[in-house]
């Protein structure tokens, strides 16, 4: 197995980031296509999360984001985070920046709904009335889990059951000491699950 190859199985590993930003710090081509193929798509499905908005807005801040990456490479301190926890800190802070952006401006978010049209056009049509409605009642659950956490609770949330990040890392993404993003994570859990469970009762 190749070193890219070990880097992509292993992505978030500290042995294959420490190589990953060793080849950026010396500014070697391949650790940025590294960088995008191990971390552009969960950036970008972060991203996309915080924004709730347009594919092309979570695109373009993610680009952002791994950009600042490489800029800013030599900042990188293992000792204080891991790589993956430091890359989505820089990722949340574009896309609030962002958020405040299109408030100013009062946009609304132009993706917040899932198109029936992206569906794939190949598909048959009792496919696509499967699919329809289970996106139809992932969105529902979404919207009640949602409903009943506050951002910071969300978030946590994410991180932890979506993009499996330790307590560690989620702490020094949302800026907060370890312990507090247990106890946040413990909170979102609970009143998730009570809010379900009203829901289904």
């Amino acid at each position: 197995m190749g070193e890219a190859d070990v880097s992509r199985a292993t992505t978030g590993g500290e042995e294959a980031a420490a190589v990953l930003v060793e080849g950026l710090r010396v500014g070697d081509d391949g650790a940025y296509g590294r960088l995008y193929d191990d971390f552009g798509e969960p950036v970008h499905r972060y991203v996309a999360r915080l924004l709730r908005t347009g594919d092309e807005l979570a695109e373009d801040v993610m680009v952002q984001t791994l950009a600042e990456a490489v800029h800013n490479i030599d900042r990188f301190d293992p000792r204080r985070s891991t790589f993956r926890a430091w890359l989505f800190g820089i990722a949340r802070q574009r896309a609030r920046e962002e958020l405040r952006r299109l408030n100013r401006r009062k946009a609304v978010p132009a993706g917040a709904q899932v198109s029936l049209e992206a569906l794939p056009e190949q598909a048959g049509a009792a496919d696509l009335a499967t699919e329809s409605a289970e996106r139809l009642d992932a969105r529902r659950r979404v919207r009640e889990i949602r409903s009943c956490l506050s951002g910071p609770e969300m978030e946590v949330l994410v991180l932890r059951c979506v993009h499996e990040y330790s307590l560690r890392e989620i702490g020094h993404i949302i800026g907060r000491s370890e312990r507090a993003a247990e106890s946040l994570l413990r909170r979102a859990k609970q009143k998730a699950r009570e809010g379900l469970d009203r829901d289904d009762g």
